[in-house]
Formats: structure tokens, sequence, C-alpha cells
């Protein structure tokens, strides 16, 4: 009986030093992973990615089952934004380099009349003047992969 008390003890040691070390979400961003340096928003890739694409658009536009196929997840969406045929309008490109006004996505956030299915995002706030200025400016800059 003293030994099986002895290992329970030892036991209930082990878990509750593991739930200590399960932490209480410090450090975390608000989607659970390492917080890291977040760029600020400006007409970069990068600041775009971390203020828009991800907190926001990816909300619908992750993965493999991302809306017409556009998964706007970090480390993929520059490749699937420049230079592509939009599905919804084919004779435009999701992102022209240095033509916004040519830039389906330009017309999604934007809500023009002319396009094809709804405002982005979808079923949600538009994005405001100042996240709209910094997609704009960074199309309008060539669209790097900063």
């Amino acid at each position: 009986m003293r030994e099986r008390l002895k290992y329970s003890t030892v036991a209930l040691g082990l878990l509750l030093g593991v739930w200590s070390c399960a932490g209480d979400g410090t450090g975390l961003n608000a989607f659970g992973n390492p917080a890291g340096q977040i760029a600020a928003l400006g007409p970069t890739l990068a600041g775009i990615q971390d203020n828009i694409f991800t907190p926001i658009c990816t909300r619908c536009h992750t993965g493999a089952a991302a809306p017409l196929g556009l998964a706007l997840d970090a480390g993929v969406a520059y490749e699937n934004l420049v230079g592509v045929q939009s599905v919804e309008e084919p004779e435009m490109v999701l992102v022209s380099p240095g033509q916004p006004e040519a830039s389906h996505l330009m017309w999604k956030i934007e809500g023009r009349t002319e396009i094809v299915g709804g405002r982005m995002p979808l079923g949600q706030e538009p994005l405001s003047a100042e996240q709209m200025a910094a997609i704009r400016g960074w199309i309008l800059a060539g669209a790097p992969r900063n």
C-alpha cells in the first residue's frame, strides 16, 4: 500500500509539473502562437500580412479549402495574389503590380459596384481607410515581396 501511495504521489507531482509548464498565455498572440515582432501597418507585404491578411482574411481564406482557392496565409499569400488571374473576373488579375486600379483585390475590398460576389471581408466590417491605403500603396509600389 505504501509503495502504491508513493507512485501515486510521484505521478500527481509529474502531472502538476506538466500543467504548470503549460503557461497562462503570456507571450502568445491572439491565435495562440508565440508573439513576435509584428510589422507595422504600412505599404509592405509584411505589414499587410500581419495586420490584415492573417487576422482578418484568413478567417475564411486559409488552407486548401479557401474560397476560390485563394489562401492568404503567411508564406503563400504573395504567390496566390500577385499576377494571378481572378476566378471571378477572368479579365483581371488579383494584384497587378504598380496598378491598384487594375487589381481585382482593390475592387473587392473597396466594394465597387462592378464586382462579382460580395465586398471583402465578406460578412465583416469593411477594411478601414488606413488598411485600404496600405494595400493600395503596396500595389502601387510594384507589390514587392517585402
